[in-house]
């Protein structure tokens, strides 16, 4: 902490971090929103350039890695995220926090020296456990004025790991009864198609097929008829569909990234295509629109590639810049001409594009035979 800064300026701030922090944990609900606030507040508390919060997996690697401070500049010319290796994975494995006057001089230090990575000196890890389960790591870099960090930041970044602990149980949480809600909701609607609606179309059928023994009919009539017959079969098993993708996705939560994985998974059974779903954890909330429609979008999309790409592999990769999300779908199959999205016959991609337009957004198509396909949809967060 700064020494330069009057002792009852340093208290102030102090005690509103951590007001911060506390009120987060009953204010926020969305983990990956948590996750950043935490983030924030931990390199305000104790004034250093740099924070980052990691969440491990069960293997050592991070699950996600929240950064505060570094522009996305910087973050992109990174060759990759960081892998849970070297010193931040010595703070994976201790149960106490590290603190570091000079990090280039512990040989535990990988990784802080590639080319494009900030240069970085002074160091502190401190592991966010709660109840014996390591939660995350807080790691702080560079105080502003210099100094190595001190004892007293290191009792704060504890401090705030207690409260960390709490907001990331607690949105944990949120998210697992809104995966409970979710599942009985779909549970109900599915019934209530399969017992109500289904059963009256069966029923509107029969009366159909009775009044079809009981009046003569002209060829004309029957045509009609039979189209009428044609078109009640075609709702049962769309309702059929329906109930099935509800019961198939009791599992997943209302989170973007878990839709794009359960409908990856879905193609992958259905058409045999491997599909990498690529979405950062901390991206930022989407309203329940911008999720429908881009879910579609993604649908779509698939759709297109099992009936025209013949191709091996799908990579959808969603990214955050500046306000707007940006997300591309590219596969590594035969192509197309890109002029074909004005055929009137083709509804899918027009399908595609007005989804982004209504979201304010655009769709770009790159193609060339023979070399695949890479649809681009950028759509802003807050139209």
């Amino acid at each position: 902490m700064n020494p330069t800064k009057p002792l009852t300026d340093r208290c102030a701030a102090m005690l509103d971090a951590l007001s911060r922090a506390a009120a987060t944990i009953t204010g926020e609900l969305s983990l990956p929103r948590t996750l950043q606030v935490i983030t924030d507040i931990a390199r305000e508390l104790v004034e250093a350039r740099y924070a980052a919060l990691g969440v491990p997996n069960e293997d050592g690697t991070f699950h996600a890695f929240i950064t505060s401070g570094m522009d996305p500049a910087q973050i992109n010319q990174m060759p990759h995220e960081p892998q849970g290796r070297g010193l931040l994975g010595a703070v994976l494995d201790s149960d106490e926090p590290i603190r570091l006057d000079d990090l280039t001089k512990d040989p535990r230090s990988a990784g802080f020296g590639s080319p494009h990575h900030p240069t970085m000196t002074r160091f502190l890890g401190v592991p966010i456990i709660s109840r014996g389960e390591r939660l995350g790591n807080l790691y702080l870099t560079d105080p502003v004025d210099g100094d190595p960090f001190s004892q007293d930041d290191e009792r704060l970044i504890v401090l705030l790991a207690n409260h960390a602990a709490v907001a990331i149980e607690n949105a944990r949480l949120s998210e697992q009864l809104q995966s409970i809600a979710l599942s009985r909701e779909r549970d109900r609607i599915g019934m209530e198609l399969h017992d109500g609606v289904i059963q009256s179309v069966y029923a509107v059928g029969m009366k159909l097929e009775i009044l079809r023994g009981q009046f003569p009919m002209t060829p004309e009539q029957h045509d009609q008829y039979q189209s009428i017959i044609t078109n009640l079969n075609q709702i049962i098993d769309d309702i059929r569909l329906y109930i099935r993708n509800l019961r198939s996705a009791r599992e997943e939560q209302a989170t973007f990234k878990q839709r794009l994985d359960n409908l990856a998974r879905h193609f992958h059974d259905f058409a045999r295509v491997d599909v990498v779903i690529d979405v950062p954890a901390n991206l930022r909330t989407l309203s329940d629109r911008q999720r429908h429609s881009l879910t579609q979008i993604v649908r779509e999309a698939l759709s297109n590639v099992a009936r025209h790409a013949r191709a091996t592999q799908v990579k959808v990769k969603v990214r955050e810049t500046d306000n707007k999300l940006i997300m591309l779908i590219e596969d590594n199959g035969i192509g197309f001409d890109p002029a074909a999205i004005q055929n009137p016959e083709n509804f899918g991609l027009r399908n595609m594009d007005q989804r982004a337009r209504q979201l304010s957004g655009q769709l770009l198509i790159r193609s060339e035979t023979g070399k695949g396909t890479c649809l681009t949809i950028a759509v802003p967060f807050r139209p």
